[in-house]
């Protein structure tokens, strides 16, 4: 069995992501502490590490970590809830949170998938530098980081990329991933090339797998998990839909057996004012 974990959209540098206990830097020496939100969230990030993962990976023959996308929140949108307009900062902060994970988790392979440039700088700027400073493996044009990630493992083919189109309602979640396995089985079959039996996608913030029969199992596309909080963007989409926080392991058998373990954390209930 070979394990992959797979997290996304940390955007670290928000005031509503991913902030390590003892705070970011920030200019002039400055530091930033967690807000208790991401207090929460930051405890979310050490139990998926120190319990979760540790027990899914548990005797493969190898682990691989994708980064899908939007490490860092970057500068956008006239964005006021950020920690620091200093890109430099932000991207510190995500290489020190990343380059904790092998301490606890052993990779063979390390990939990061190229997000969305308003967050990480036209031509994903920000997402190269991160990967190259958290040893990430080079494509095959000497790049460290990629659109698009294809990974074929034990026989399983797997393609990772960032985007996909979002909703806004609840009762059509899976219409997107439906028509990313339709789209995918037109364009396979047009050129008779082999069609990936795992579709990975984030950008959204919200889980959701989606999985169609097929004669070697099934073919799944499946849309990551977040460690983001619920933003004013995300407000204005859907008032009582949270973003899934956490993340996933997939495991491939050695006769290409596909198992498909998430890992979500509830968030705390909003506590009414009683009046």
């Amino acid at each position: 069995m070979k394990a992959i974990v797979v997290i996304s959209d940390l955007h670290i540098g928000s005031t509503l992501g991913l902030c390590p206990e003892d705070g970011l830097q920030v200019s002039d020496g400055g530091c930033y502490l967690p807000n208790k939100f991401q207090t929460t969230l930051w405890k979310f990030w050490k139990d998926f590490w120190g319990d979760f993962v540790p027990r899914q990976v548990a005797g493969a023959e190898s682990v691989t970590l994708v980064v899908n996308g939007d490490p860092v929140e970057g500068l956008h949108h006239q964005q006021t809830g950020i920690i620091t307009n200093n890109l430099n900062f932000q991207e510190e902060g995500a290489i020190r949170v990343l380059n904790t994970i092998p301490t606890i988790i052993k990779f063979d392979h390390k990939y990061l998938v190229r997000g969305t440039e308003a967050h990480s700088e036209p031509g994903n700027q920000s997402d190269e530098r991160l990967a190259k400073g958290t040893g990430c493996e080079k494509n095959e044009i000497g790049e460290y980081s990629s659109w698009q990630i294809w990974l074929e493992v034990n026989g399983v083919l797997i393609q990772f990329a960032h985007h996909i189109s979002g909703t806004q309602s609840f009762a059509y979640e899976s219409t997107a991933p439906m028509r990313e396995l339709v789209a995918g089985l037109v364009e396979s079959a047009q050129w008779g090339s082999k069609i990936p039996q795992i579709f990975v996608r984030s950008h959204r913030h919200r889980f959701i797998p989606v999985s169609i029969p097929y004669k070697n199992g099934r073919i799944w596309c499946i849309i990551t998990a977040a460690w983001q909080l619920k933003t004013g963007f995300a407000e204005k989409i859907d008032r009582m839909r949270n973003p899934s926080i956490g993340g996933l392991v997939l495991k491939i058998g050695n006769e290409g057996e596909i198992d498909v373990r998430e890992k979500l954390y509830p968030l705390p209930e909003i506590a009414p004012i009683r009046i």
